[in-house]
């Protein structure tokens, strides 16, 4: 098994803004190659082949008003469909080592044009789990239905924005936020549909989502290369 230690580091501290790094960017967990084009980067898996990262979460809630697909177990979990232990900054570095950029002028940009998403690389974002003998994959946009005309969110609409920065610091890793579906700049990624700046709207699609508190694996999968 290959550890990649002092170069993956370095290229961490090389990518990273040192306020998204704060004071413990040494705590990294060492990147490790378990075969050709997979690595595990602490509790991440990447497959640099396919250009995707997976991890596992827990179902957070099945109905209900919802602002968030994805937080950290110590964010906004009454608002989230699923929640997980990692990190948002490690979300965040996991993105960049698959050359992943984000996209700091999103909000600007969708506000000037709010149906125009070509512009931006979409992130496919899947649950995944098994149930009963079944394995279920379920895109999150089918978890999310506008309750204003009962459509799922739009496909392809998760962007890689960032978390705002306030003085040098990663504000997401304050919030726990890591997958928005209601504007969030504080939010690791975002989303581009565009009932996305409203947040009375959007709630969990029960029929799709998987009983709660069962463990599930989230896998994002970026559709552009580099």
């Amino acid at each position: 098994m290959l550890v990649i230690n002092f170069i993956g580091l370095f290229f961490l501290t090389l990518i990273f803004p040192s306020g998204v790094r704060g004071d413990d960017s040494s705590k990294y967990p060492d990147i490790r190659q378990i075969k050709p084009g997979i690595f595990k980067f602490g509790q991440i898996k990447i497959n640099k082949t396919k250009r995707e990262i997976s991890f596992s979460a827990f179902c957070n809630q099945t109905s209900g008003l919802i602002e968030y697909a994805l937080v950290n177990e110590n964010g906004k979990v009454h608002e989230s469909l699923f929640r997980t232990s990692i990190r948002p900054k490690l979300i965040h570095a996991t993105l960049l080592l698959l050359e992943e950029r984000p996209t700091p002028k999103f909000f600007k940009d969708l506000e000037n044009d709010k149906k125009n998403m070509s512009k931006f690389n979409p992130i496919q974002i899947f649950s995944e789990w098994e149930h009963n003998g079944t394995r279920k994959i379920v895109e999150i946009s089918k978890m999310v239905l506008n309750q204003t005309d009962g459509r799922q969110l739009a496909e392809n609409s998760f962007v890689f924005t960032g978390s705002k920065m306030i003085e040098g610091f990663y504000l997401a890793e304050e919030d726990g936020s890591i997958v928005a579906v209601y504007h969030d700049t504080r939010a690791t990624i975002n989303c581009m549909d565009e009932h996305s700046d409203s947040d009375d709207v959007w709630v969990a699609n029960h029929v799709h989502m998987p009983p709660k508190d069962f463990p599930v694996m989230i896998r994002f999968h970026l559709q552009r290369d580099p």
